[in-house]
């Protein structure tokens, strides 16, 4: 059986930890391609958003910006996520029972978890589904929690869920994630 693993991308991952296709966008931050890894994308990465519950028309928009953020993962480009980061992010990692804190060890983070999750690695996803996705804005500030399914391939297939709160906080007109908690389990 599998150890549970922290959302990671983002969705966290999230993060949300997301599907993800290669090769990755030509980005500063993006993820290294791993040795032998194939040159396009060989199967059709599939990221879903479905039937979402904003609390407002501001609400709305920090699910859009969870979305996106999961289809920059999707590509691989870090660069482009990282802006979607406030600069004090934190994610929790179930594994080790560690605080990462900062920008820069969230994302040294998801891409050492990006490598394990390519086409190339030991657990690719297949897809990622973003179920019922809930966000409550108060002022700066919104909470949203959903539950996302992903389809991992390798010498394992199987399917996860991750129950997840992720929290964003509003720079001028840009909503960025500030945290970031899930468990995946396995479901099948």
């Amino acid at each position: 059986m599998r150890k549970t693993r922290k959302l990671g991308l983002s969705l966290c991952l999230a993060g949300a930890v997301a599907a993800t296709c290669w090769p990755p966008a030509p980005a500063a931050e993006s993820v290294s391609q791993p040795a032998g890894a194939p040159t396009a994308c060989e199967t059709e990465c599939k990221i879903s958003c479905i039937d979402p519950h904003p609390a407002c028309s501001e609400s709305a928009k920090v699910i859009e910006t969870l979305e996106h953020m999961a289809s920059l993962l999707a590509k691989g480009d870090l660069a482009a996520y990282s802006e979607y980061l406030a600069d004090g992010c934190t994610t929790f990692d179930e594994n080790t029972h560690k605080l990462i804190v900062g920008k820069e060890a969230v994302l040294a983070d998801l891409k050492k978890r990006l490598l394990e999750i390519s086409p190339d690695g030991r657990e690719p996803v297949l897809s990622l589904t973003i179920e019922e996705p809930y966000a409550k804005v108060t002022g700066d500030v919104a909470v949203v929690t959903f539950r996302a399914i992903k389809e991992v391939g390798g010498a394992h297939p199987d399917k996860e869920e991750v129950r997840a709160t992720d929290v964003f906080v509003k720079h001028g007109d840009r909503w960025q994630k500030l945290h970031f908690r899930g468990v995946w389990k396995k479901i099948s």
